[in-house]
């Protein structure tokens, strides 16, 4: 082939032009159209001599001839469809004017020709279209897809024709994805000619064709498609969170799976991108368990906010490794009904974990029985929130809850009245443990001579669950004998209530075993459960803890009181004061089945000092309660379940001060306490002291009465109704406790009763 046989070489004709010089263009040529129109209207009829057919005749052959020609000659670099489009104006006009010339007379078609033949000229813009101008992009204005006249672009459609402005035909912009409305990030296909690839454009190209900062637009294959598809990916103003996570694999080799550093030998196996999230899958060497240092790790990933990173691991080589941009749990919802309704696997859903799933517990699990739990966090770190919204899913879910607040009702305020039981201070807390511990006795009676040995959700009994918040102050109390006491009976009601029934959960502020009565058997069957692990004040606390139920290479860092949107870091050198933060309030390690979860408790708002949702949360159905049976039990045992409503020991601190009125109490004296359920005797190693031996529980024996006391109580209420406070100060020669005792005496008998809590009055007023 010679050079003559071969194509020329293209010419690219485009120009670019404004859009002022582009509209001028159009305006001109149109406005041409209109004036010929008009000639061509009126001229044959003011002359139809030869002149005018030989003109007009000439401009049509003339026209034809000329692109004629100018197909024989291609080396001017015109296509013959750009040369034709040349010629329409000037063909379609001789055209209409030679048949208006040699029409006789005046029609009014020949108006109406000259009309169309404008209009359609000027919608066409032939002229200007063939000129090749391109509009040059300095914003969104482009022209329309016909009339050329300009018009606002959508902004997808303002990146496609940007990128054809930078790129020329040789590709092609499509499936461009915002990511968000307000910011100019988004996401695109770059579809190359048939049979060819994607070019290989440099990052400066790619951030210059938009107009955005280099290294923000990459490009990146399309899976499953050929190299004439491309990914394109721009971000000028968020974070390219695929690319920090091809970078991350780096990182971890580097920083952490090198000799030396945070985790040696710990490979990463695949990785994943989410919003805000990047999740690792990792994995030790066989024969090696995995071990993941969460502050090592924080430290390599440049992290100042630990509660960015959450550790999760298999407990054998596996591991998962969580890094967010920000803390997942800074904003919580509310609880609703639903979330705190029992399912068919026994749970609830007390909050949210860091990944976005609910944070499920069980309130019992079938075919076990009933659970234990504890609950470690520090004032402030939202242990009564937690506590309320399960004691709201047991009340709703027809669980018996008794809850001890050893606060004198401090700690949970919006539990009471809401519950079957909520015992004050220390003294009703014993007493109703030793309620629970009859009932107890007396389920496992009953479940030996039925031949079972395990429980059954409503068959005979309701499941009881206990709480015991701030459990800490009496675990560690001053008198030693309420101490063990209370030692023995949580002790034994974590070992033997699972199978009839009977859960025990606890609240407390330390694991030490000084702040748990001495008795390692506490704290080791309280994680046997639900352990939640809050903000704690010290390492000591979080290791006892996650001793004996941490899965291997688990590593846990305390929660600090507040997180901040940018990190602690940034806001100390900001200088952002401490109420800018986010308060960590719920946040918590919660470990369930061996997994530990980090989660956060539905969002809960105070109000003069108490939860408004979660008081209405209860709802306004009354609490359930125990069977006939079950309640003469504990009624036998301590002479105190029909009066639990009264609260009789709330301001006592000791059994001493309780029953210091009655006759013969020798508090310092132990003696075995023998049930009158018919459970027998309490085993030798229960510390039992005077008030378990000695001290009468029955009301029938008036514990605390004095002569004539119940008389002076009674008179002083035929004056009208008084509160307790009241009757107590007109009768200075008595205790408080004898004064709340021998009210409850006169109760009992039917002569007294209580207009609202704390206030007394005689029966019949």
């Amino acid at each position: 082939m010679n050079t003559t046989d071969q194509a020329a070489p293209a010419v690219d004709t485009t120009k670019r032009v404004p859009t002022h010089v582009l509209y001028r263009r159009v305006l001109a040529e149109r406005t041409s159209y209109a004036l010929a129109a008009a000639g061509m209207a009126v001229g044959p009829q003011l002359d139809d001599s030869a002149w005018s057919y030989l003109a007009s005749g000439g401009i049509g052959l003339g026209t034809l001839a000329w692109l004629y020609a100018k197909t024989k000659n291609t080396d001017q670099g015109l296509s013959a469809i750009t040369r034709a489009q040349r010629a329409i104006p000037f063909l379609t006009a001789a055209g209409t004017y030679v048949a208006n010339l040699i029409t006789p007379g005046f029609n009014w078609w020949e108006i109406v020709d000259a009309a169309a033949w404008a209009g359609l000229m000027g919608w066409m813009a032939p002229l200007t279209r063939s000129a090749s101008l391109v509009l040059e992009l300095t914003d969104h204005q482009v022209p329309t897809g016909t009339g050329l006249a300009p018009r606002e672009l959508t902004y997808t459609e303002f990146l496609a024709a940007k990128w054809a402005q930078a790129t020329g035909d040789g590709t092609r912009l499509v499936s461009i994805a915002p990511f968000r409305a307000d910011r100019p990030d988004f996401e695109a296909v770059v579809v190359a000619q048939a049979g060819k690839a994607v070019p290989t454009f440099t990052e400066v190209q790619l951030a210059a064709a938009f107009d955005f900062p280099v290294g923000t637009v990459r490009m990146r294959p399309v899976q499953g498609s050929g190299p004439g598809r491309m990914r394109l990916v721009a971000r000028p103003t968020s974070e390219d969170t695929e690319a920090v996570a091809e970078g991350i694999r780096g990182l971890w080799e580097t920083a952490v799976a090198a000799p030396g550093k945070a985790a040696p030998g710990v490979d990463l196996i695949d990785h994943r991108t989410e919003k805000d999230r990047i999740v690792l899958l990792v994995a030790s060497p066989p024969g090696k368990t995995i071990y993941l240092p969460h502050t090592a790790i924080c430290s390599a990933f440049g992290i100042d906010d630990p509660s960015r990173l959450v550790i999760e691991t298999d407990g054998i080589r596996q591991g998962v490794v969580s890094v967010y941009k920000t803390n997942p749990l800074m904003k919580v919802r509310k609880a609703t009904i639903d979330d705190l309704t029992m399912d068919d696997k026994g749970r609830i859903t007390i909050g949210v974990c860091h990944d976005g799933k609910p944070a499920r517990m069980r309130l019992w699990e079938p075919g076990q029985g009933a659970l234990r739990g504890i609950t470690a966090g520090v004032t402030g770190a939202g242990k009564s929130v937690l506590q309320n919204l399960i004691l709201a899913g047991e009340k709703r879910s027809g669980i018996v809850s008794w809850v001890g607040d050893v606060q004198g009702g401090m700690s949970l305020p919006e539990a009471e009245g809401r519950v079957d039981w909520f015992a004050k201070g220390p003294v009703e807390t014993l007493l109703m443990l030793t309620a629970a511990h009859a009932v107890m006795k007396y389920r496992e009676r009953l479940s030996n001579e039925m031949g079972r040995g395990d429980f059954a959700l409503g068959r005979p009994w309701p499941l009881i669950n206990i709480t015991l918040d701030e459990i800490n102050r009496l675990l560690s109390h001053p008198d030693e004998a309420m101490r063990k006491a209370t030692a023995y009976l949580i002790a034994d009601i974590q070992k033997t209530g699972r199978k009839v029934g009977i859960g025990i959960r606890l609240a407390v502020q330390s694991l030490h075993l000084k702040d748990l009565g001495d008795d390692d058997a506490i704290r080791q069957q309280g994680k046997v459960g639900a352990l939640f692990l809050m903000r704690t004040a010290s390492s000591s606390t979080k290791e006892m803890g996650l001793d004996g139920i941490a899965p291997a290479g688990f590593q846990m860092e305390n929660i600090p009181a507040r997180i901040y949107e940018n990190g602690q870091i940034e806001a100390l050198f900001s200088g952002q004061d401490d109420e800018d933060g986010e308060s960590t309030a719920g946040m918590a390690y919660m470990f369930l089945d061996g997994r530990a979860k980090f989660m956060r408790t539905f969002f809960a708002e105070k109000v003069d000092g108490v939860y408004p949702d979660l008081i209405a949360l209860y709802g306004e159905e009354p609490a359930n309660g125990l069977t006939a049976g079950e309640a003469a039990a504990a009624q036998a045992k301590v002479g105190l379940y029909d009066l639990r409503h009264t609260n009789p020991y709330a301001d006592c601190d000791t059994l001493a001060q309780a029953f210091s009125d009655a006759p013969g109490s020798t508090p310092a004296a132990p003696a075995p306490a023998t049930g009158t359920d018919g459970e027998g005797e309490a085993p030798a190693s229960a510390p039992f002291g005077a008030p378990f031996g000695d001290i009468p529980f029955g009301l029938d024996n008036d514990p605390g009465e004095e002569p004539g006391l119940q008389d002076q109580i009674l008179e002083l209420l035929a004056e009208g109704p008084k509160p307790l406070k009241d009757l107590r100060a007109a009768l200075p020669g008595f205790q408080p406790s004898s004064v709340s005792n021998a009210c409850s005496q006169l109760k009992a008998k039917g002569l007294a009763t209580t207009r609202k809590r704390g206030v007394w009055q005689l029966t019949d007023s």
